[in-house]
């Protein structure tokens, strides 16, 4: 269950990420009070995965599925570009935390 928790905590840092490009200088009020919602989601879930999961292993986590996560928004929804060299690190970070479900 502690997984799931880690995969909800990354996703909600995505939508909080996603909403606060949004936000353009705190104008807009529904980006942040998505971003605001977000946050505070995915701090509860990533707490509640560091109760099974150390708290080292869960950060570094939490924060490889929001980077990969955003890095793939960015690709998708914002049309940004990747290179190969930035392809090959994302990946490294993806392999990383595949990596640490499998440690734990």
């Amino acid at each position: 269950m502690a997984w799931i928790y880690i995969l909800l905590a990354g996703l909600e840092e995505v939508i909080s990420v996603v909403a606060m490009k949004y936000v353009d200088g705190f104008k807009h009020k529904k980006p942040i009070a998505v971003m605001g919602v977000g946050f505070v989601a995915s701090f509860y879930f990533l707490s509640q995965a560091m109760q099974e999961i150390a708290i080292g292993i869960a950060y570094a986590a939490w924060a490889g599925i929001g980077t990969i996560g955003i890095a793939i928004v960015g690709i998708m929804r914002f049309k940004e570009k990747m290179n190969i060299l930035q392809f090959i690190f994302l990946s490294l970070i993806l392999v990383g935390v595949v990596g640490l479900q499998l440690a734990s």
